[in-house]
């Protein structure tokens, strides 16, 4: 049987890119031309395959059972035909054309530069972003991003996805240098606010999860989006907070400014993983997770752990 002409691979990306999307309008920007276009683009690929793709009486848009039944088979698809790419690329030496990489502010600070120095070689073109969690989740699932480097488990249950571990991050109590109160009772903590990390960043949600298990509330006086806000507010004396074990790594000059302690109980970790579509870029994210883990343990943790060698504990149980 013979392709019709309107069945190509441009067509399925665009449709799976607005069925991802949600519409149209959103789909036309993210491929950056016109929603026209993008409405045409679909309408030959129905009269191409000869049935209706979306239900236009719907909104938002919604697929037919058509409509699901190419999606499947479109995103598994494109992946193959990616895949491809990026076998015959390296099996000729040649570069992949362009990656975008979100990480979390931490390992953004701590893995930036031996990602491009070590890994560099393999990609033509390299955009490497950091910010909110939940802002580079939705660029990753918008096919913005290509690869993430993230603490955030609301990925996992997304099926086509590949999550390769790098290591646990235990969390840890920082509290002013001069502060003398009790440590070994969180709810005791007199005197000091404590400084929230932002819901928005993979972080503050693992810490507000493990606060309300603990079944604690602590009031949101302070609420920080970063690790330079975070621990220069507790240096300071303007508060307590809760951190982890990296994020004192990517600051190791404030440690002798913060009196720093282990979780009395529960204690709790995050996992740093790499996050990438499967199929695709080749073996760049298995490397990307090796070369992290690598890079972390190596030469990132060693200078906090001569501070604090008490931490050398949290990492063994983790």
């Amino acid at each position: 049987m013979q392709l019709p002409p309107e069945f190509d691979f441009h067509a399925l990306e665009v449709f799976v890119l607005t069925v991802d999307l949600g519409g149209m309008t959103a789909s036309a920007q993210q491929l950056r031309i016109t929603q026209s276009a993008v409405s045409q683009t679909i309408a030959r690929l129905e009269q191409g395959i000869g049935t209706v793709l979306f239900d236009r009486a719907l909104r938002p848009l919604g697929l037919t059972p058509a409509g699901r039944a190419l999606y499947e088979r479109a995103t598994r698809l494109l992946a193959s035909a990616r895949a491809v790419v990026d076998e015959v690329r390296e099996g000729a030496n040649q570069p992949i054309d362009k990656v975008t990489v979100g990480m979390s502010e931490t390992a953004a600070i701590l893995l930036t530069a031996p990602l491009l120095v070590q890994l560099g070689p393999k990609v033509g073109r390299w955009r490497v972003r950091s910010g909110i969690s939940l802002s580079q989740q939705q660029d990753f699932l918008a096919r913005r991003c290509d690869m993430l480097v993230t603490g955030s488990s609301a990925l996992e249950k997304h099926e086509g996805i590949e999550h390769h571990d790098v290591l646990d991050d235990p969390f840890l109590l920082v509290f002013p240098k001069d502060y003398r109160g009790l440590a070994d009772d969180i709810e005791a903590i007199q005197g000091l606010p404590f400084v929230r990390y932002s819901l928005e960043t993979g972080m503050g949600q693992r810490i507000e999860s493990q606060l309300l298990r603990m079944r604690l509330r602590l009031p949101n006086v302070i609420e920080v989006e970063s690790i330079h806000q975070q621990l220069n507010s507790v240096t300071h004396g303007i508060g307590w907070s809760i951190t982890s074990l990296l994020c004192l790594a990517a600051m190791p000059e404030v440690i002798p400014d913060l009196r720093v302690e282990p979780l009395p109980r529960a204690r709790f970790s995050r996992r740093i993983q790499v996050v990438s579509r499967a199929g695709e870029l080749g073996d760049l994210a298995v490397r990307t997770a090796a070369l992290a883990g690598e890079v972390i343990r190596e030469h990132s943790l060693p200078p906090v752990l001569e501070q604090l060698p008490w931490a050398k504990d949290l990492i063994a149980l983790t």
